[in-house]
């Protein structure tokens, strides 16, 4: 079968390996479409967390598909069941460590497969090209879980990604009053704003504190005095420290941070500010009980998915598709059809 192995920095080839085989408690999963992640470009770029020894390594962790073979002890499981992986549970570390096993392949093979844990069920009306959102959405939607997201919410997303592009579509589906989107580019700001953001700022062209003042609107800081933005939560999709330190100085008191973007160098924060203002900062981190409810956000026909889908390819196209995932500028969520 075929499978894409990362060889080195920027070397990604799709290369001929063993189909796998299922042991007793193991399923094999017969993949319909991937995602590029943005870890997967990270990988390519500077290199596998923790590779061993210069063997080539399998990549893919977003993926849907057909239950193609199952393990004799495997329960609750049959062929020709359409499923969505959760790559991170049970012993898999699919596209994340494991030495044999990506999601960029014709074939996976899923160990310990359990139904609602490794493998959850899609029904015939939601389709792959929707189903294969579920694992970036429930990043952020495990993020807003920590959160406590509530309808009051007034909301700024720093990132519009695919990260961030995700959170923007589940805040609006949990019905948050007011969404801002902030992003360098505009290509993306609009994607946001088809998926609901209320308002969009590139900073690049307009003061970022005044901007969410003026439309989120304005109050005094009790201890300092200062002007704050009359938001409630921000959530950093974009990974730049002095972006952060900046929520952290334009924050209401009381106002949570959810911090979901990779900071790959330290960041000074105010913890002054931190503390007089009474900040919650919240780290997250993967998505231990979020698929159901991501896979029911988009079972709802009545939500608008397709702004976060940007290109489509054909597996023989994987070098065109990861390239083009690489540009920022004309790209959200990359997809590969496979069968």
């Amino acid at each position: 079968m075929k499978q894409v192995r990362l060889y080195g920095i920027q070397d990604l080839r799709i290369v001929d390996v063993p189909m796998p085989e299922a042991g007793p408690l193991d399923v094999i999963v017969k993949v319909a479409m991937f995602g590029i992640c943005g870890s997967d470009l990270g990988f390519a770029r500077d290199g596998y967390i923790g590779r061993p020894g210069g063997q080539p390594l399998p990549l893919g962790h977003e993926l849907v598909g057909t239950v193609h073979a199952v393990g004799s002890d495997v329960k609750n499981i049959q062929p020709g069941l359409r499923v969505v992986v959760d790559p991170m549970k049970g012993s898999s570390r699919i596209g994340t460590g494991d030495p044999d096993h990506g999601g960029f392949a014709e074939y996976l093979l899923v160990r310990n497969a359990r139904l609602g844990e490794t493998l959850f069920p899609l029904t015939d009306s939601l389709d792959f090209q929707r189903a294969v959102l579920t694992e970036p959405i429930a990043v952020g939607m495990h993020g807003l879980n920590q959160a406590g997201v509530n309808t009051q919410d007034r909301a700024v997303v720093f990132g519009a990604g695919p990260i961030g592009l995700g959170v923007i579509a589940a805040l609006k589906y949990r019905g948050v009053s007011k969404v801002v989107a902030v992003d360098l580019t505009d290509e993306r700001l609009e994607r946001a704003r088809q998926l609901g953001a209320d308002h969009v700022i590139n900073p690049g062209r307009a003061d970022l504190q005044s901007t969410l003042q003026e439309y989120l609107g304005m109050r005094t800081a009790k201890l300092t005095g200062l002007p704050v933005v009359d938001a409630s939560l921000y959530i950093d999709c974009a990974g730049h420290g002095p972006l952060l330190e900046q929520m952290v100085d334009m924050a209401g008191e009381k106002s949570r941070i959810v911090v979901l973007a990779t900071h790959k160098k330290p960041v000074q924060l105010n913890m002054i500010q931190v503390m007089i203002k009474e900040l919650v900062l919240i780290g997250s981190l993967s998505y231990p009980d979020e698929f159901p409810e991501v896979i029911e956000m988009l079972s709802d026909s009545q939500l608008d998915i397709t702004p976060m889908l940007s290109h489509s390819f054909d597996f023989a196209q994987f070098a065109e598709a990861f390239a083009m995932a690489q540009v920022p500028e004309l790209s959200a969520k990359v997809v590969v059809r496979v069968a």
